[in-house]
């Protein structure tokens, strides 16, 4: 018990422990107090400093989830990429959200960038995929990557202009980021928007209609990413600075070269040449019923042993190729998958001319239930093969003009493939009629001159670009080619000069025909190389190496 004086009366009182833990009670604790201040303070106040980090509601008909980023708070600590990383289990060098930086050409303003995937109105890498691994969720607008369905193509990487789907080798398949889909269905937000120390990071209800507004209104949604009328991005970046058209990537004048991908080149090149060579075979049986019967089956036997080493290098490009027998699902939008398929129906169709050249010239004795073979036979198949395999090789054009990036144009993309089909086809009937003295015909040596001249020409002409005053896709390309690229550009025009002249000695003897054959291969290969490394890599601004 203890005594307290009244100072106004003069008077002793007495307070017991009750007294004091009553009066103790009557104070507010810190978060007590926290609470009345802004319960006293008005609403507009209070918004300056909280926020929702995703919205209250589900989306409704026409709206989906977005990345909404502040871009005045992000201040580039990449809480975000650890956060997704660590919540997502990935690997050491896996990463589904980047931060990158734009600068500015004409002052010394720069923006750091936080990205992952824009969840896009109209993905490309939804409609590229040729096994149908990636949905587009009707509820949400999230697109996710189906792990279980990919077969590790890397189209998707390819069709996306951001660079969101990464490849993952230990796996052998594709990955990317699925805005924490099973968090928002329990009200949490993803780990990148919840780890983000100034709240740079949100979800947001978006219309579909406003997506499309917002891709019209404005060529990117920041300076330096991909035009977003090609997928139609959702991510909405916000700044109260006036961000400059002429701010670029912090990494943009870089000359770093892209992937190789040599098991698709190797695909390419062989089966160009296959249908190349067939192509010309069955056109010279057509024109001249004489056409040396000597050549035809080593020339045969020479596509399909070309068409198959082509095909069956690419599944060398596959991470998961045991899922490859779904590729019929993406036939209605995937340029990949009419690819595939149709040259899986080109190469029986080679096999049956093939067979059936085998058998009409070598005179094996037939079952008396099979009809005598006619030449009529041989060349309605060789009509059809020959089809079936120039579609297939403008699906291949196709597959990669789709894919919007400047160098892979639809122009430049078909003089290389037709042009290395036409030198190809051209060029091994000439060493073979050369070496086996035969008649040779002048069409063949015009069409083999004209290819090479075509495609000598226009890898030239595009080398021009690097002189271009103004900074773009192609002189990128350009620059690429002749600084990091030089020796494989200088080796290749050796190759194709080789060709040439051990084309012209042949006539002298076979041994510069093997060597005009290996000349045109790494020539074209090389050629193939550059068309791989020297496009430019589409992705989000930032200074991170591809």
């Amino acid at each position: 018990m203890t005594t307290l004086a009244d100072p106004q009366n003069a008077k002793t009182t007495e307070s017991t422990l009750i007294d004091s833990l009553l009066a103790e009670q009557k104070k507010l604790t810190a978060v007590e107090r926290f609470s009345q201040q802004h319960e006293n303070t008005t609403k507009t106040v209070q918004e300056k400093s909280y926020k929702d980090l995703i919205p209250i509601r589900k989306p409704s008909t026409g709206e989906q989830y977005s990345f909404a980023v502040d871009l005045d708070k992000c201040t580039g600590c990449k809480a975000c990429v650890v956060a997704c990383h660590s919540l997502n289990g990935l690997d050491n060098e896996e990463s589904w959200r980047d931060v990158g930086e734009i600068v500015s050409l004409d002052t010394t303003d720069k923006q750091t960038v936080t990205s992952a995937c824009h969840h896009c109105a109209d993905p490309g890498c939804l409609s590229g995929c040729p096994v149908g691994a990636y949905e587009k969720i009707p509820d949400t607008g999230i697109v996710r990557h189906l792990d279980d369905q990919c077969i590790g193509c890397e189209y998707c990487s390819l069709k996306c202009p951001y660079d969101v789907p990464k490849y993952n080798k230990n796996l052998g398949i594709v990955r990317k980021c699925d805005m924490c889909h099973d968090r928002l269905a329990e009200g949490e937000a993803p780990a990148c928007v919840q780890a983000c120390p100034t709240g740079a990071i949100s979800i947001q209800l978006i219309e579909t209609d406003e997506i499309r507004g917002n891709a019209a209104k404005q060529s990117s949604i920041i300076p330096g990413a991909f035009r977003s009328d090609y997928t139609l991005p959702s991510t909405v970046y916000s700044s109260s600075r006036e961000l400059s058209g002429s701010m670029e990537a912090a990494d943009e004048r870089s000359l770093q070269p892209s992937h190789k991908h040599t098991p698709l080149s190797w695909m390419l090149i062989l089966t160009q040449l296959s249908v190349g060579v067939s192509l010309a075979d069955v056109v010279a049986r057509w024109l001249d019923p004489e056409w040396s019967s000597i050549l035809q089956i080593p020339l045969v036997v020479v596509a399909v042993i070309l068409g198959l080493v082509g095909l069956a290098s690419s599944v060398f490009h596959l991470g998961s190729p045991a899922g490859s027998w779904r590729v019929f699902l993406g036939l209605r939008t995937s340029w990949l998958s009419r690819e595939i398929i149709l040259f899986g129906m080109w190469m029986p169709a080679l096999l049956a001319f093939a067979g059936l050249t085998v058998v009409s010239k070598m005179s094996v004795h037939l079952p008396s239930w099979l009809p005598e073979i006619q030449g009529s036979w041989i060349l309605l198949t060789g009509a059809l093969m020959v089809i079936l395999g120039l579609t297939s090789v403008f699906c291949s054009i196709m597959v990669y003009a789709d894919t919007q990036r400047a160098f892979w144009s639809l122009e430049k993309t078909t003089y290389k493939f037709i042009g290395t089909l036409l030198i190809g086809g051209a060029t091994t009937l000439l060493l073979a009629t050369l070496s086996l003295h035969e008649k040779t015909p002048v069409i063949l040596w015009v069409i083999m001159a004209a290819a090479i001249i075509w495609k000598a020409l226009a890898e030239t002409i595009s080398l021009l670009s690097a002189s271009e005053t103004n900074w773009s896709m192609a002189k990128k390309s350009a620059l690429i080619q002749l600084h990091s690229l030089r020796p494989t550009l200088l080796l290749r025009w050796s190759m194709m000069m080789l060709t040439i002249i051990a084309i012209f000695l042949a006539i002298y003897s076979p041994l510069f025909a093997v060597v005009g054959i290996l000349a045109m291969l790494i020539g074209e290969f090389l050629e193939r190389q550059i068309f791989f490394q020297a496009v430019v890599t589409l992705k989000m601004p930032g200074n991170l190496e591809r």
